[in-house]
This record gives C-alpha cells, sequence and structure tokens, in this order.
C-alpha cells in the first residue's frame, strides 16, 4: 500500500514537473530562432551595422541659433531652419545625412562620407539673407564713400598720402548692418537662380538670379532713376557686400547678375543657398568636426579588437572559476553578443541606429554587465545546493532568486542610461543608447536562454556530474553542514548562517548534544569556493567610513587646488589630428601650420596603432578657417586628406553639453531614489546616492592629480558609473532585504547585514573582475576616443565596488538600527556584530527534548 503511494506520488510529481519542462523546451526554441533571426540580420556586420560619422568620416557640425533683433528664438524659426538646412544638404549631393534638431536652439549636421568639407562648411549655415539696396540709401558717408570707391571686397584697396593703391588689411567683405541702408528688394522676391560666367575673358562666375513681378518692378523702377547719374545698387549677402555695379541703364524684366569674384564652387554653393531660401535666424558654429575615413576605420578596428579581446578573456576567467557552469555562463554571453549585433542591425536597417565610437565604448562595457548577471545566477544557484535543496530545486530557486536581483541591479542602471539618451547630447547620448540596448538584450537573454537551460540541465546532467558542473564542494558542504544543524536541532540554512556568524555559539550550541564536537570538526575542515566565516566589515565601519570621508576630502582638495584640465570641448578651440605622418618632424609641423596662419598652435607627437602622428590644439574656433588650415599643412606635408580629424568646438559648446549631462545626472538621482524606494524602501534609496556621489568625487580627484583632460567622453564615463556603482549596492540591498523577511535566527540589524554583505561578497569580487576586464583591455588597447571611457571607468569600477562594503551598508545599518524595532534588538544582543540566537520556537529545544527523555 505504501509502495503504491509512493508510485502514486512520483506519478503526481512528473505530471506537475511535464508543463514546466515544456515551457523550458518552448523558451530555448525561441531563443533559436531569435538566434538564427540575428544572425540573418546582422551578417555581414560591416554592411549591415551603420557606422557613424567618426567611423566612416565625414563632417559633423552643431549649429547653434542667434537672434539678430534680440527676440525669442521659436520651435517655428527653428523648423523652418531645420528644413532650409536639410533642402542644402541634400543639394550637396550627400547620401544618408542626418538634420535634426538637437535640444531648444541647436541643429545637428552629420554627413558621413563627406570629402569637401569646407564647401559644405560655408553653404549649410549661411544665412542667405539677400538684400538689394540703392548707395544712396546708405546714412553712413564713411562706409558709401568705402562702397562707391571700390573698398569692400576680397580685393579691397586703399590709397595713402602719395596716391599710391595698397592692399587693405581687412580683407574681408565689408560688414554692413540693417539700420545702415534701405533695402529694396530681399531674397523673398527671388523665384530663380542659376550661374554662368562674369564675362567671356574671365575666369570668375557670376550668380544670376531671376526676380519675381514685384521686385522686377522695383529694379526697373530704380535702376531708371539711377542710370543718369550712374548711381549704384548695392548687394548684400548675410552683411556684407558682395558687390556694387553702377546702373548703366534701365534693366527691366527682374534679371539680375550677382558678381565678386566667385570660383565656380562658390557660384554653385551661393546658388544652393538662395534656391533654398534665406534661414530666418542667423547661426553659429557651435561644434565642428571632419573625420578622415582611415582614422575613424583604425579607431573601429581597436574598438573591435577591444571587445573581442574583452569578451575572451571573461569567458576564460568563467571557465576557470566555473567550470562546467562556466561553459553555460559563456554560452550565455554568446548569445547575448548576438542578440545585441542583431538588435543594432535591426536599427539601422529603419536608419535608428549609427555605430559611434562612443557606441563602441557602450559595448564593451556590457559585456561585462552580461557577465555580472551569470555570476550572479552561477553563486546563487552554489549557494542553494549549499543549504540543502537538491539541485533540481536550487535550479528553480535560486535561478530565480538570482535573475531578480540581476533585474534589479540592471534597471537601476538602465536608468541611467535612458537618462543619457534622452537628455544629454553629443557622444554622451550614443553611449546611453547602446548601454541601454545592451542591459535590455542582456534581460532577455536571462529569461529566454540562461533560466530554462540550466533547469532543464539541473535534473538529469547537472546531477549526475556535480564534479563537472562545480557543485560537488556544495554538496560536500551541505552534509556537513546538514550533521551540524542535525546537533543543534536547526535547519541547515540556519546553522551555516550561524556558523559564519560567530562560531563560538556554534560550538557552544552543539557541544550540547551527542556527536555535535564532530559535526564542528568536519564543518571547519570544508573545503570551497565559500566564505564559512563572516568578514567583520561592520566591525570596521568606523575605519571604512573614516577612510572614505578622507579619501572625500582629499578628492575636493585636489580639485580646489589643481583645478580640473578641460579638453577644448568646454573651454573651445580646434583639435586636429594628423595621422600617418612618418617622417614628418615636429619642426616641420610647427612650420607648416604657421604658414598656414595658425601661429598659436600646441603640437604633440601621438602612437597609434603602430603608426605615428601629432596632435594640434589652438584656440581658433572658426570651422571654416579650421578646416581650410588643416587642408593647407596636408598639402605641403604632402599628408593625405583622409589621414586628418579635425574638430572645432565653440566656447559655449562645452557649457551646452555639461548643462544637459548635469540634468541628466540629477534626473538620474531622482529616478534611482524612486526605483529603490519603491522596489525596496527610501533609506535604502538615499544611502545608495551618498555612495554613489562618493564614488564620482574620487574619480574626479584623480582627474585633477594626474591632470587628465576633461571631455564630453569622459562626461559619459562619469555618468556610467551611475549604474556601475549601483550594481553592487542593489545587489547587497537586495540581500538584506531579503534576509530582513525570512532570516530566522534572531540578531541585530547590525549583525544580519554584516552576513547579508558577506553572502554576495565572492559574487561582488567576481562580477567586478567581469566589469573590470574589458574596460582594462579598452584603456591598454582602445584609441584616445575608447580610453577616454576606460579611465574614469576602472576607477569608478574599483571605488564602486569598495563604496558599497564601506560606505552604503554601513550607513543603511546605522540607519536602520535606530528604528525603534531594530534598536530593541540592539539592547537585546549588544552592539558586538556577530552575537545571535538560534529560533528553536519551531522545534523542541535542546535542552528540552533532554527532560523529556528522560
Amino acid at each position: 500500500m505504501a509502495t503504491t503511494k509512493a508510485g502514486q506520488a512520483k506519478s503526481r510529481k512528473k505530471k506537475a514537473g511535464a508543463p514546466v519542462e515544456r515551457r523550458n523546451i518552448w523558451l530555448l526554441v525561441i531563443t533559436t530562432l531569435l538566434i538564427v533571426a540575428s544572425v540573418f540580420a546582422f551578417t555581414p556586420p560591416a554592411q549591415r551595422i551603420n557606422q557613424g560619422l567618426d567611423i566612416q568620416g565625414g563632417l559633423s557640425v552643431v549649429l547653434t541659433a542667434k537672434s539678430t533683433d534680440g527676440s525669442a528664438i521659436t520651435d517655428e524659426d527653428m523648423e523652418t531652419s531645420r528644413a532650409i538646412i536639410e533642402s542644402r544638404v541634400n543639394a550637396l549631393g550627400a547620401s544618408e545625412a542626418v538634420v535634426q534638431r538637437q535640444g531648444s536652439d541647436q541643429i545637428l549636421v552629420q554627413i558621413p562620407g563627406l570629402t569637401d568639407t569646407e564647401a559644405a562648411l560655408e553653404t549649410i549655415g549661411k544665412t542667405g539673407k539677400l538684400e538689394f539696396a540703392r548707395l544712396d540709401s546708405f546714412t553712413d558717408s564713411t562706409l558709401r564713400s568705402k562702397i562707391d570707391s571700390g573698398n569692400y571686397g576680397e580685393n579691397a584697396t586703399v590709397t595713402d598720402a602719395f596716391g599710391n593703391s595698397l592692399p587693405a588689411q581687412d580683407s574681408g567683405n565689408l560688414k554692413v548692418t540693417s539700420d545702415q541702408y534701405t533695402a529694396m528688394i530681399t531674397g523673398a522676391n527671388i523665384t530663380g537662380v542659376s550661374v554662368d560666367r562674369a564675362s567671356e575673358a574671365g575666369t570668375d562666375y557670376a550668380v544670376n538670379v531671376t526676380l519675381d513681378g514685384e521686385g522686377s518692378q522695383a529694379f526697373a523702377d530704380a535702376t531708371r532713376e539711377l542710370a543718369p547719374t550712374k548711381g549704384k545698387i548695392v548687394i548684400i549677402l548675410d552683411g556684407e557686400v558682395q558687390s556694387a555695379p553702377a546702373v548703366q541703364s534701365e534693366i527691366t524684366g527682374g534679371k539680375v547678375s550677382i558678381t565678386g569674384n566667385y570660383t565656380l564652387d562658390g557660384a554653385k554653393g551661393l546658388q544652393t543657398v538662395l534656391q533654398s531660401g534665406s534661414l530666418p535666424v542667423s547661426f553659429e558654429y557651435a561644434q565642428s568636426q571632419v573625420v578622415g575615413p582611415t582614422l575613424g576605420q583604425g579607431a573601429l578596428a581597436a574598438g573591435v579588437l577591444v571587445a573581442l579581446v574583452g569578451l575572451a578573456l571573461v569567458m576564460l576567467y568563467l571557465l576557470f572559476f566555473y567550470r562546467g557552469l562556466g561553459l553555460i555562463t559563456a554560452g550565455a554571453m554568446v548569445v547575448f553578443a548576438v542578440f545585441y549585433l542583431g538588435v543594432l542591425a535591426t536599427l539601422s536597417h529603419f536608419g535608428l541606429f549609427s555605430l559611434s565610437l562612443s557606441g563602441v565604448a557602450g559595448i564593451v562595457l556590457t559585456i561585462g554587465m552580461a557577465a555580472d548577471s551569470s555570476v550572479l545566477t552561477v553563486e546563487r544557484f552554489r549557494e542553494e545546493v549549499r543549504m540543502g535543496r537538491s539541485v533540481r530545486a536550487s535550479s528553480i530557486t535560486g535561478v530565480r532568486h538570482a535573475i531578480l536581483t540581476s533585474i534589479d541591479a540592471d534597471l537601476v542602471t538602465l536608468v541611467s542610461a535612458l537618462s543619457l539618451f534622452f537628455l544629454a547630447s553629443a557622444s554622451v547620448k550614443g553611449f546611453g543608447l547602446t548601454l541601454a540596448l545592451g542591459i535590455i538584450c542582456d534581460i532577455v537573454m536571462m529569461l529566454l536562454f540562461k533560466a530554462p537551460l540550466i533547469r532543464l540541465l539541473a535534473p538529469r546532467v547537472i546531477a549526475r556530474h556535480p564534479g563537472f558542473w562545480d557543485l560537488k564542494d556544495s554538496q560536500e558542504a551541505h552534509r556537513a553542514y546538514a550533521a551540524l544543524a542535525e546537533a543543534e536541532n536547526v535547519s541547515t540554512s540556519d546553522a551555516e548562517i550561524g556558523e559564519a556568524m560567530n562560531p563560538s555559539i556554534t560550538d557552544r550550541v552543539a557541544a550540547k548534544r551527542e556527536g555535535g564536537s564532530q559535526a564542528v570538526a568536519a564543518v571547519r575542515a570544508l573545503k570551497g569556493r565559500f566564505i564559512k566565516h563572516d568578514i567583520g566589515f561592520m566591525k570596521a565601519r568606523k575605519i571604512l567610513l573614516a577612510v572614505s570621508a578622507v579619501l572625500v576630502a582629499a578628492s575636493i582638495a585636489v580639485v580646489g587646488v589643481k583645478g580640473m584640465s578641460f579638453g577644448i570641448e568646454f573651454v573651445g578651440g580646434t583639435s586636429i589630428t594628423f595621422s600617418n605622418t612618418e617622417g614628418v618632424t615636429s619642426d616641420q609641423m610647427n612650420q607648416a601650420l604657421r604658414n598656414a596662419g595658425i601661429a598659436d598652435a600646441t603640437v604633440q607627437t601621438t602612437q597609434a596603432d603602430g603608426q605615428e602622428g601629432f596632435l594640434v590644439r589652438t584656440t581658433e574656433t572658426d570651422a571654416k578657417v579650421s578646416s581650410a588650415a588643416a587642408d593647407s599643412v596636408a598639402a605641403e606635408l604632402g599628408l593625405s586628406t583622409s589621414d586628418i580629424q579635425v574638430s572645432t568646438i565653440g566656447p559655449d559648446w562645452g557649457t551646452s553639453v555639461i548643462r544637459a549631462s548635469l540634468i541628466a545626472f540629477l534626473v538620474s538621482l531622482l529616478l534611482i531614489i524612486v526605483y529603490i524606494a519603491i522596489r525596496f524602501e527610501y533609506k535604502m534609496g538615499i544611502v545608495a546616492v551618498v555612495a554613489l556621489l562618493h564614488d564620482l568625487i574620487i574619480v574626479m580627484g584623480v582627474y585633477a592629480l594626474v591632470g587628465r583632460e576633461l571631455t564630453p567622453n569622459t562626461i559619459a564615463a562619469l555618468l556610467t558609473i551611475l549604474g556601475y556603482s549601483l550594481y553592487d549596492t542593489v545587489v547587497v540591498f537586495h540581500r538584506i532585504n531579503e534576509n530582513a523577511k525570512e532570516l530566522s535566527i534572531k540578531c541585530s540589524f547590525m549583525t544580519m547585514a554584516n552576513h547579508s554583505l558577506n553572502q554576495v561578497f565572492l559574487r561582488t569580487v567576481n562580477t567586478t573582475l567581469t566589469s573590470i576586464i574589458p574596460v582594462i583591455a579598452m584603456l591598454l588597447f582602445g584609441g584616445e576616443t575608447l580610453q577616454d571611457f576606460a579611465f574614469p571607468m576602472v576607477i569608478g569600477l574599483i571605488a564602486g565596488s569598495y563604496s558599497s562594503i564601506a560606505v552604503a551598508t554601513p550607513l543603511f545599518a546605522m540607519w536602520k538600527t535606530r528604528e525603534e524595532r531594530y534598536a530593541k534588538l540592539e539592547k537585546k544582543y549588544g552592539p558586538e556584530v556577530g552575537t545571535f540566537e538560534f529560533d528553536h520556537s519551531a522545534s523542541v529545544s535542546v535542552t528540552g527534548s533532554s527532560k523529556r527523555k528522560k
């Protein structure tokens, strides 16, 4: 009869497990289909994933709108300007160009593959305000005299006291303001524009315009009045006098020729500007970046190398540390990488993504995050087996707990990544996007692949070969702790926790039962990769907090004394990178720069990917001047223009980047507190932010100490420390929250927090290592851009791991201990960390059982 009941129970168990097993199989089938679809989507990657301008080469310009009359710039003005600039870019014949609004007063223009950057710069941002005015309408007599004598253009001259005609010092076009003359015709009267030679014998070109009826009539009236005295009509474009021809006779028909010593390209550029219409507001170059395609491809190759090296090193580490379970984690990372590339390729197909160098850095960082979730899963799986659950049960409960913890930590990082994407600008935005996509892919991989695979393998494959799957030490530990639990009359998990919290109490309780001493000895002889006795982190909390306070104070002092070294992105100027300059000396480079009109340049030699180069920094902020100077230097030294990168930053560009990043930072802090408050409690959120600020201050202090320049990429990395710094903290808080609800051992909150910290300490070490390995690879093998991300990330990861132990947990435990409930426990068990009592309320007590036996 008993056999029959046992068989029925076993049959019911099999029936209950069948749907779960089928669900896991279906999840793996879905994973396989997604893998196939992803491989199809991203093969070949070079063609399926769009390459951004900094990789493909081309021109990137950020234009900032400036009102000419002091009035506010409206959304209508910005949208009209965007449409006009887009039509100008299209007229240049650019493919895959991007013209989009950025913030409230900026327009971003990116033209990949562009070669003639000077012509583009001359065309896209020109206001295009064309006006015709009679010379006699000018109110300034000196100005009227200059124009009348022809001293207004590139070839303007002055006459000295002896009657000699000499070139004017200011050879640019004469600038005038709208209050100095009366316009009779504007660009709004133009109906057609064409380009032709100014004269049959000359080499200059003219831009011929056709006027509408109103313009034709006004022009005819003016020329009829001016013809007898050979009066002049002044042609003004964007506040500069282009020409001032004398009227010989009345001109009807509305056809007017604009001359001004134009080359063919210059005339065509003006044609494009006039055809697209005048911009309602004027624009200044806030940032201009010209990248040679070979320069970008070299950086991409370095980024791909870093990603592969980082992925390989992390996988090798996991295989070495976790053996068979390491195979699952390695497989999970491969699936993650395939999903990730598939998503990037799909977004590229719809024109929603272009891979930039900052994006490459984001991809490298997500490799570490994918490894983090794998470490959490494996460690929790091993812990559940050690606590006495079967391999099958551990694969369910352990994996579920680990995934919930990973998702909590991932979502906190996702908050900061999305804040960067939606609120920041420049490279920070692309960095946030790739980071967010990586986090999403990691969560999908955990749910669809890692969890169902472990649950399918656990009851049959893993359970039969525990040594290969790195579970043998956990099973041996369980047998030893089970014997100790019997001696102490508690559960196996309580026996392990008690031994970890305070071995002396374990000795005292176990000694009261027969065989207790032998059980204790067996536990003490255990070998394995888990912490048998808690490290007294909370005992040393005052020392740890004091060290942190000293580090923060020292960092603030260093920043105050030495100050921060800001890159040109924040102070304005031009950065010109010359690559592949073998044979060119510093003296030759300096002379070529002087010949090109750049006399105040700082020249540094560089070495990247085995190629010699130069980094030139100057205070010049005019994009056209910088681009022309770079081309002139390349021509003089025999260098290829494809090996040049020119970045021109206006002085207000850095301000806008910092402002946008600061907003993203503050919003991230607020959302993080809100999320942790909802998920756990508000005190955890506030303490987590305090620990985060601790990490950021230390990173800034190190930056000031070594004198490294602060760039937008650095800002992106600093903001990403939000997620990484919080990852370990959230893992610790998750365990504290879990133990506060489920821990049956009676002790103070400080003791419980210390044990929680020890429970996750090993995985904290491993998650930090798996995160920092690809970042160090990026620091060692990446180019300058990738290193701008890597340097602060290395410091931030180390500081973040430290702060979760030395700042976040002690502060939270101290705060919670003040609550009435936990203050009573503190009085009962004392301030010493590690004091506890076993809860025997649910079982027969040790002394009580012996009395009953009598």
